[in-house]
């Protein structure tokens, strides 16, 4: 089966192939089955090529993460975490039946990465550099009754297109598209809400219509809104004669009473039906969510939504999701948001690229902010070497804006990340460049401030000289609607009182600080912040033996570490309580990006033999903390009031030291910090609110390794090919107890309706390949994550280890009847 998108019909799929139908959209599901080839290939675009002898794969598809880490040779370096940089070539046969000679048809790809060529029946008919952005092709006049051919290369062996790991190949999906020959163009529709008031809301539609027809039409267009319950709540419509080949542009506005705001952490969506009609002949229907919201950004309260200050909670991510690589799976991406919003983020950053867009309808949905971002460097980097950046970013950010315009939960544009003509004079400092893409988005999306991520570096790109402290702003910020500081947030004191124009947002805030940069700024004029990074991630590493950025406050499996709860103290309302033990002699620091990183290991579990006293941290947000061990209290400590009332002011611009910038007074730095007597048994934390237990958390001391066990995050998935089940593999004592020195190498068989689709571990200086049958465990712990295939079923798991008790789970596969349609949104 494949899946299709259509407006009140589903596409019928024949054994030989597809049956285009009449029906004016639908959009099927190109993920399955194609032909790949890891290397350059001579004619492999021609129907006469052999490619039997080529891997079978299914999208999304990460064609790098495959096999193992490459310390010398195949373009692999530290910046990709030591994966290979290679060429390759897809092929998919398509067998077409009832083709209509009043349709248009269109391949859209959502993802290549990088530098690639699409052939479709021989002929070129695509070139796309930036491997980021998504791009549709016409294909009406090569699509042919009976067999078609698609042919995919890519090139990847530009070895600076990227700082951090990217994947390559088809990483995210593909769709054949079929429409009438009148019809509404990708990305043309552009919903916005100039007047918002709690009585009536005017909700204004611009949407774009080619008819692609030798004569005039005057066509209709209906657009309905309706609420979440499937209300409709207004409608418009508007007629006009669109002439041969004329792209037009109808505008329309619908009032709405007592509208519904859409708000952080409480989303609320309205869904614009638009139908395009000519005579009694339908010719397109869309259907696209939209929340209605206000944004506003103010120097004395920093962010305002709908008009009430929202002080922003999140996170840098980048696109890989672990073991997966690049490959784009829905499920791996919620699961991660779904992490990130109980530790209490309400935002994210995309660093610093367009991602997928499920991420951004999850936040929708879900009410999280989103940060969106475009490009890194203002270079050749994302279009290759010798492309220049001037030549092509207009249309890159063009793409990227229009794409996304829609989704509420986009809150400010960025053009950038820490460039290079900052802090160059020759460049004006980045002043002629900011100006001119600033302007560009303005123009194009009046709706939303921009902004660019600061190198941490102040005016004139002055580092640490004898004046670096009292120099002032770098000279860009000023061009920017909105000052995105990275790692600098102590000087926004000073540089409030002497601008006090500016709106301050910390785009990368350290976490080797354990994330306490959250004191380091007054939170009723700042907007907010973003820890770097919200996961570890693959590349940009400090050298081998590491394959990735180690200091993120998730790990790349997306589970906890036991400083992540620190963060959860700081960020969540929910009362918490956590225990962790540390060794300070452990403690090693990172001189990065002007940012001196401290990383001090922690740990959660008991087990301290040899050792006669055991320094421990709690991390609460609620009043107090009781700890305990084996039942005997050791105290109870007062949790700083700054905690649990998320009432930061830092200091003042008369307080700045510049000689110690960093200096927000003792008390913000006060921890909960023991140091007690190590006995085996358990050590308990209670946390209270006046006087009442509202949470508490207990370690207890793990005994031999007895057996392996698996734990599923889902027991059933969808049989789509496209779903996943997570499972957590643990070496378990006697009671259950994870065995923290455990370092067994666990072996799976997965055997059904399902494959093995990655396995992982948090060691990010392990030489183990990702895509294996076996894996080590870390610290007690692994990961196997398991892929769904097309049939309804069974998924058996088995580990098994030497020495140990394996375990068996199984996972239902089966088909969502009451839904046939893919999640993404219709386009």
């Amino acid at each position: 089966m494949i899946f299709t998108r259509a407006i009140g019909v589903f596409g019928v799929t024949l054994l030989l192939g597809w049956t285009l139908s009449a029906q004016p959209r639908i959009d099927s599901l190109l993920n399955f089955d194609w032909k790949f080839i890891q290397q350059e290939q001579a004619n492999a675009h021609l129907r006469s090529y052999d490619d039997q002898k080529w891997e079978t794969v299914q999208l999304p598809h990460d064609a790098s993460i495959y096999g193992a880490f490459l310390q010398d040779g195949y373009n692999s370096d530290r910046k990709n975490g030591f994966r290979p940089r290679l060429k390759g070539w897809y092929r998919k046969k398509l067998a077409i039946s009832n083709l209509s000679s009043d349709s248009r048809y269109f391949l859209d790809f959502e993802g290549i990465y990088r530098d690639a060529r699409v052939f479709f029946n021989e002929k070129e008919v695509a070139h796309q550099l930036n491997g980021y952005e998504g791009f549709e092709v016409e294909i009406t006049d090569l699509i042919q009754q009976g067999d078609n051919l698609i042919a995919v290369s890519y090139d990847n062996t530009d070895m600076e297109s990227s700082r951090w790991y990217n994947g390559e190949g088809i990483y995210r999906d593909v769709w054949l598209k079929e429409r009438s020959s009148t019809y509404f163009v990708k990305d043309g529709l552009y919903i916005t809400t100039p007047k918002v008031d709690n009585s009536k809301t005017e909700v204004a539609i611009q949407i774009e219509v080619l008819n692609d027809l030798d004569d005039t039409r005057e066509l209709t267009l209906l657009s309905e809104v309706y609420d979440e319950d499937g209300i409709q709540v207004g409608e418009t419509v508007s007629k006009v004669p669109v002439s041969s080949g004329e792209l037009y542009v109808f505008n329309q506005s619908i009032g709405i009473e007592n509208p519904r705001l859409w708000n952080v952490g409480n989303a609320y969506l309205y869904t614009v039906k638009n139908k395009l009609s000519w005579e009694d002949q339908l010719l397109d229907e869309l259907e696209t969510p939209f929340g209605i919201r206000t944004i506003q950004f103010d120097p004395n309260r920093g962010l305002l939504v709908n008009g009430e200050k929202v002080f922003v909670k999140g996170v840098n991510i980048h696109h890989d999701l672990g073991p997966l690589g690049a490959a784009a799976f829905e499920r791996g991406y919620e699961r991660r948001l779904e992490g990130l919003e109980k530790l209490g983020c309400n935002a994210i950053r995309l660093s610093h690229n367009p991602h997928d867009t499920y991420i951004l309808d999850w936040c929708d949905r879900n009410g999280m902010l989103v940060f969106d971002e475009a490009f890194d460097k203002w270079e050749d980097q994302f279009f290759g070497e010798g492309n220049a950046f001037e030549d092509h970013w207009r249309k890159s950010l063009e793409a990227f804006i229009r794409r996304d315009r829609n989704h509420p939960c986009v809150f400010i544009w960025s053009v950038g990340n820490e460039t290079h003509q900052q802090r160059d004079p020759k460049a004006n400092f980045g002043i002629d460049q900011m100006k001119v893409m600033a302007d560009f988005v303005h123009q194009l999306e009046p709706g939303r401030k921009v902004t660019c991520g600061l190198h941490p570096s102040r005016k004139s790109g002055a580092y640490r000289t004898e004046n670096y402290y009292r120099e002032g702003p770098p000279e860009m910020e000023f061009y920017m609607d909105v000052v995105s500081t990275n790692y600098r947030e102590e000087f926004w004191p000073m540089d409030h009182e002497n601008y006090p124009q500016l709106t301050f947002i910390l785009s990368e805030a350290q976490v080797g600080n354990l994330g306490n940069e959250w004191f380091n700024f007054n939170h009723d004029y700042g907007v907010g912040m973003f820890y770097w990074g919200g996961t570890d991630y693959i590349g940009e590493s400090f050298g081998w033996p590491a394959k990735g950025w180690p200091n993120g406050v998730i790990d790349w499996n997306d589970h906890w570490k036991p400083f992540t709860y620190y963060i959860q103290s700081l960020y969540s309302e929910e009362p918490m309580v956590r225990i962790a033990a540390y060794d300070p002699s452990e403690e090693t620091a990172q001189y990065w990006n002007e940012v001196n990183l401290r990383f001090q290991p922690m740990f959660s579990h008991w087990n301290w033999k040899g050792k006669d006293s055991v320094r421990v941290m709690t991390f609460s947000n609620t009043q107090e903390v009781e700890l305990l061990i084996n039942g005997k209290s050791m105290g109870l400590m007062e949790v700083p009031e700054a905690y649990y009332t998320k009432d930061i002011k830092a200091y003042t611009a008369e307080e700045y030291d510049p000689e110690n910038p960093i200096n927000t007074g003792p008390e913000m730095h006060t921890k909960l910090e023991w140091v007690v007597p190590y006995s085996e048994g358990e050590i308990v934390a209670i946390a209270r609110n006046n006087g009442v237990e509202v949470a508490r958390h207990k370690l207890q001391t793990a005994g031999e390794p007895e057996r392996v066990i698996l734990k599923a995050d889902r027991e059933r998935i969808q049989s789509d090919g496209l779903d996943l089940s997570y499972i957590d593999v643990e070496v378990v004592d006697k009671n259950g107890v994870i065995v923290p020195s455990a370092d067994h190498e666990i072996t799976f068989k997965v055997t059904g309706a399902g494959i093995n689709a990655g396995v992982s571990n948090a060691d990010v200086i392990s030489d183990e390949p990702f895509q294996a049958d076996n894996r080590k465990v870390f610290q007690g712990r692994a990961l196997l994550v398991v892929r769904s295939t097309k049939d309804d079923g069974k998924i058996k798991i088995r580990a098994e280890t030497n020495g140990l008790k394996g375990d068996t789970i199984k996972i239902i596969t089966f088909r969502e009847k009451s839904n046939e349609l893919v999640s993404k949104r219709d386009r």
